[in-house]
């Protein structure tokens, strides 16, 4: 059997969470424990609890770490140079991408016990921040929009940029499908749907 590693309390959190995150984008979430986790990383079965109260806050912490991978990648392209629409098309294809990367996480993150059948709060703000920098680039691009307007806008951008990753991650979107394989699929997606949301 083999040793039990030592319990650092600094280090700790970290190592769980990077085994979590392992562990979900081998196997999904659902089956997630953090008795596995621990087992995994060397500690006693009651280590984790020290950070974590249940299995649900660990998963949490998961959630948000990915959402705040996505909202780093926000804040550097709402800190470019790029015009309002090239920001808006950018974020849509960095969604895509970490969409791509990250099949299972992005289903704790969006659909999961933690956004059903009430959205968490945390993750509540995470998704209202992605919407406000949406909205602020669309507005930018498109002067004299109604609040109304706009935030319909963004939901209409919002629900082509997620539709596509879903579908894609579920199969229902691939590159044979007749007359799309001579193109790239996501970046033609995002051009089209940034235009229907800055047309004018």
């Amino acid at each position: 059997m083999a040793a039990k590693k030592p319990y650092h309390k600094e280090n700790l959190r970290r190592d769980l969470l990077d085994a979590g995150r392992a562990y979900v984008k081998a196997h999904g979430h659902l089956n997630l424990s953090v008795r596995t986790i621990a087992q995994q990383v060397g500690v006693s079965p009651g280590a984790p609890y020290h950070h974590f109260p249940d299995r649900r806050s660990f998963l949490l912490a998961l959630a948000t770490e990915g959402f705040e991978e996505m909202l780093s990648g926000t804040r550097e392209v709402t800190a470019g140079n790029m015009s309002p629409a090239d920001k808006l098309k950018r974020m849509g294809t960095l969604f895509i991408r970490f969409a791509d990367e990250n099949r299972h996480l992005l289903d704790l993150m969006y659909e999961s016990e933690l956004t059903t059948p009430t959205l968490d709060p945390q993750l509540q703000k995470y998704q209202t921040l992605g919407h406000q920098a949406l909205r602020q680039h669309i507005v930018d691009a498109v002067g004299g929009l109604s609040d109304d307007e706009a935030d319909l806008r963004v939901v209409a951008y919002w629900s082509a940029i997620y539709g596509f990753s879903s579908m894609r991650k579920k199969g229902v979107i691939h590159a044979s499908h007749e007359g799309l394989a001579t193109v790239d699929i996501a970046d033609a997606l995002v051009e089209r749907a940034a235009l229907a949301a800055l047309v004018f």
